[in-house]
């Protein structure tokens, strides 16, 4: 394997980071717990509190005084409303918990695959930006698009919503793979440097020589 093989990723073995068990879990129980807030909300709205003030009413008004009064129609329409909202709610929170952790990040034979995206070479990989990696594991990946329509797209990889070791291991591969590129961009300007300062030493010398030699 050559050296440029091993810098696009080829020959590393397939890396895959699934959803996270952590990301899911935690918002399957969000979810159920504004489901079954919802649910008992609406048997108050429309069983319980109902019952209870048809029950109330129904007592002879001596036995009535005996016992705390019932809750009041807008207690009962609010109860309604919170059923109405939370449910349908929630609902649509676990589509959307389901939805961006859907499929999963696929490094293969040099080939990234990000839900969402299509099938990016890393040698279409352009920049690699990590200003939120440290503290949020948040990694934007700016590619070629491998359509060759000439435009540049930006994808997302995040170690929170997917499986961190497979997702952190993928990042690392692309960055090690920028890094050499940036390297020899700092290694050319401070070659450029050098050679400027051997040409004016070199000048220098030839000025005071032949001053010297006018002397």
């Amino acid at each position: 394997m050559t050296q440029s093989d091993e810098d696009a990723g080829i020959g590393q073995g397939e890396i895959v980071a699934r959803a996270g068990r952590y990301y899911r879990n935690a918002r399957y129980l969000l979810v159920t717990m504004m489901v079954g807030a919802g649910l008992w909300f609406a048997y108050d709205g429309w069983i319980g509190w109902p019952r209870e003030r048809a029950h109330f009413y129904s007592l002879p008004a001596d036995q009535q005084r005996l016992l705390h009064k019932p809750h009041e129609d807008l207690d009962i329409a609010l109860q309604k409303k919170l059923a109405f909202s939370l449910v349908p709610i929630g609902a649509l929170l676990l589509g959307w918990f389901l939805y961006r952790s859907r499929g999963e990040y696929r490094l293969a034979d040099g080939v990234l695959s990000v839900p969402g995206h299509p099938k990016v070479p890393l040698t279409s990989v352009r920049s690699i930006d990590k200003a939120k990696w440290e503290r949020k594991g948040i990694a934007r990946i700016e590619y070629d698009d491998p359509a060759g329509t000439g435009q540049t797209r930006w994808l997302v990889m995040d170690d929170f919503i997917y499986e961190r070791g497979a997702t952190d291991r993928i990042v690392e591969i692309i960055d090690g793979m920028m890094t050499p590129v940036e390297e020899e961009g700092e290694l050319a300007s401070e070659e450029s440097g050098i050679e400027g300062a051997d040409h004016a030493e070199a000048v220098t010398g030839e000025v005071e020589g032949e001053e010297s030699g006018e002397t």
